[in-house]
Parts: C-alpha cells; structure tokens; sequence
C-alpha cells in the first residue's frame, strides 16, 4: 500500500494553533497553510467535509506538524505545507505549496490528486 504524509505549514500544541488563527485573521503570509485549510480551516475539530474523504479512503494518509515531521521528511521538502509519498525507502514531495493551494481547501480535490498520482 502506499504511504503518504501531509505536513502543516504549523506547530502542534495551542500556541500552535493560536499563531495559525491569528496569522489567518491577519492575512500573514508567512503563517499561511492551505493544508490546514483542506483539513479543518478554523475549526479545530476538522472539517467535516475531511472526516468524510479520510474515512472513505483506502490511502495510507497520515498528518504532522512540521515540529513532529522528521529531519528526512523535512529534507524532502520545498517548503511547507508539502504532502509527501513513502517510496523506494526514502520521503518524495508529491505536491507542494502551490499544488495544495491549486485543490481549494477541498478534501475530496486532495484525495483525488493523491489517487491519480
């Protein structure tokens, strides 16, 4: 089965959180995530939307703010958020930033990119 992980432009924790909502409130680029937004936007308890997609799935998709993601994931990068694929023993950046942006918060967009990959 093949493994994949999203990686939020954001640290776990409140204070995580807090500084995610508030860069969002303030339109601070820097603390921008469209993956955030496909996953929950501003409620903390997740879309329901994302509900629905990640227990229809038959996907290996996984989650981690960049302060659990580790240095080889990271690497792996062009920068965050990334969603990357578990492939031949090594961590492969399947869509960017801009490719996340590009699915419009959509959760089914996603899951739909992630299928035709």
């Amino acid at each position: 089965m093949r493994r994949f992980v999203g990686i939020y432009n954001a640290e776990n924790g409140l204070s995580g959180e807090l500084r995610y909502v508030l860069g969002k409130l303030t339109s601070d680029k820097s603390k921008k995530c469209e993956l955030c937004e496909i996953t929950h936007g501003l409620n903390p308890f997740g879309k329901p939307s994302w509900k629905k997609e990640l227990s229809n799935t038959t996907v290996d998709f996984h989650l981690l703010h960049k302060n659990e993601a580790t240095n080889q994931q990271i690497e792996a990068t062009s920068g965050l958020p990334s969603i990357l694929e578990f492939s031949d023993h090594a961590w492969i950046e399947v869509f960017d930033a801009r490719a996340i942006a590009e699915m419009n918060g959509s959760p089914f967009q996603l899951f739909e990119a992630i299928r035709g990959c």
